[in-house]
């Protein structure tokens, strides 16, 4: 696969692009007023304990509290206990949990308004090619390595270099490598382990442990494999510093596929970067073929639905629908790594007859489902043609990073039609008239709403004159809103005709 990242080193934030076959496929942005605490442990303190949802709230330093989740690992101590609930899968003992104790724990998805982070005790520190687990004796190997038969290698190697008190899992990075590669990251992640819990005695909750690396390091360390071409970076001083990572990590042979990119445009606009990530917060994405998606995000679910839209194919419509859905499967894989979308999502794809094409869809989206590292699982196929699916959410997704709900439709996405205004002002003009004693009376509204006032509602308000003896004059002015209605002056015929000159 030719797979590229480029990564932009900006003033205020770093991003980073990763790029299969010349296509964006995922965006990861990290500013620098965020706190990235997705990683991270802290010693924390236990504020409440909640039995009825086996929850409890932690306090490790941040603004709000974290929510910790009573797994198969830990008792509530209020005289209510959570049956079968131990420290691990390899331990028989348990521990209790109340209000006050201190805890430590580790994030494992970021503050998504208005939940606070959510943590587990359940310690995890990712090397290059391992995973070390502290509080768990047991081993594993990711489920992206789909080979049995390297599986079963992994799992050996594993077993005999795995520490007494400790779980080991195989990341995919460690694919084909051999005993003496591994034991560099354990050691690494076994001092890690050890200057961690030196601190972990002598601190006082709420304090922060461990911190994780920066974003431009995670991808390096995460993501930088053999079939990663190159990494291209336009920081000078990023670039020496990611050659001392590499060889921190044993890893000096990938050295030469780091470049220090020269050129005189932002390197992001070099590489049509900036335009796919405006691309990618429309809801309309075209396909190839001429078909289109329609993508709806809700707080709950996101929903996309596909549409043959100009593709009409050639006159079999099952090739046509079939065509649609499949280039539609492929583009929804890498929409949902690319937007990050996480949570519920139902697709709605063109209905088809026969299983046999049903099949081909759903295995399409599968396939480009493995590509993508964030937990995704297809949930069910349902009689109405619609595919559920599931995607692990850990942190903001790209439209909710980049975007905030519009002020004016509070994130709707629609205003009030010129109509409906219209008759708001009428209604408007008639409280006005009956309430003030006023000769005449000027109101500001949008283009739009004064040119269906000026329309057949004109009648309207020449009875409303008529009736309350008064001067209506109704302006339009580009600069406000749709909805919004401007009482520009009230009072004597004179004064208001005076304000109305000045008004235009």
């Amino acid at each position: 696969m030719n797979k590229r990242v480029i990564i932009d080193i900006g003033l205020t934030e770093e991003r980073v692009a990763i790029l299969e076959e010349g296509r964006l496929v995922e965006i990861h942005i990290e500013r620098i007023e965020d706190d990235k605490i997705v990683g991270n442990i802290y010693k924390g303190k236990v504020t409440n304990v909640l039995p009825g949802i086996e929850a409890a709230f932690i306090d490790i330093g941040i603004e709000k509290n974290a929510f910790l989740h009573i797994d198969r690992n830990l008792e509530i101590d209020d005289d209510q206990k959570i049956e079968g609930i131990e420290i691990s899968p390899s331990s028989s003992s348990s521990k209790k949990i109340k209000v006050g104790q201190e805890i430590v724990v580790q994030v494992v998805k970021e503050a998504i308004s208005p939940k606070g982070a959510r943590v587990t005790t359940n310690i995890s520190l990712p090397g290059r090619y391992l995973v070390l687990m502290p509080n768990n004796s047991n081993i594993g190997i990711s489920h992206r390595v789909e080979e049995e038969k390297e599986r079963e290698r992994l799992k050996k190697i594993l077993q005999q270099i795995k520490p007494k008190d400790a779980g080991l899992i195989a990341r995919t990075a460690a694919w084909g490598k051999e005993l003496e590669d591994l034991l560099p990251d354990l050691d690494f992640l076994i001092r890690l382990w050890d200057k961690i819990k030196k601190r972990m005695k002598r601190a006082k909750a709420p304090i922060l442990l461990h911190e994780d690396f920066t974003l431009t390091y995670r991808i390096i360390r995460d993501l930088f494999t053999e079939e990663v071409e190159e990494i291209l970076i336009n920081s000078k001083t990023e670039y020496e510093n990611i050659g001392k990572f590499l060889d921190n990590l044993s890893l000096t042979s990938l050295k030469g596929r780091v470049s220090l990119y020269t050129g005189e445009k932002p390197i992001f606009e070099e590489y049509g970067i900036e335009k796919e990530i405006q691309k990618a917060l429309q809801k309309k994405i075209w396909l190839k073929c001429g078909g289109y998606l329609v993508l709806d995000q809700t707080e709950a679910l996101t929903v996309i639905d596909v549409n043959t839209g100009k593709f009409v194919g050639k006159g079999d419509m099952r090739k046509t629908i079939l065509k649609t859905n499949l280039q539609a499967a492929e583009e929804i894989a890498r929409q949902l790594r690319l937007r990050d979308i996480g949570g519920i999502i139902i697709i709605d794809f063109i209905d088809m007859e026969e299983q046999e094409d049903i099949e081909k869809v759903v295995k399409k989206l599968e396939e480009g489902l493995k590509k993508d590292k964030t937990k995704t699982n297809i949930v069910q196929n349902t009689e109405l043609g619609l595919v559920e699916l599931t995607r692990k959410r850990v942190r903001r997704d790209l439209e909710n990073m980049l975007r905030t709900s519009c002020p004016y439709c509070g994130g709707t996405g629609r205003v009030l039609s010129a109509e409906t205004v219209a008759n708001i002002v009428l209604r408007k003009l008639e409280e006005l008239c009956k309430t003030s004693s006023a000769e005449a009376i000027l109101l500001a509204v949008n283009p739009q709403v004064e040119k269906v006032l000026s329309g057949t509602k004109m009648l309207l308000v020449k009875q409303l004159e008529k009736d309350n003896q008064k001067t209506i004059y109704i302006k339009a002015s580009k600069d406000i809103h749709m909805e919004r209605i401007e009482v520009v002056a009230v009072g004597r015929l004179k004064e208001v005709k005076k304000i109305k000159q000045m008004f235009n």
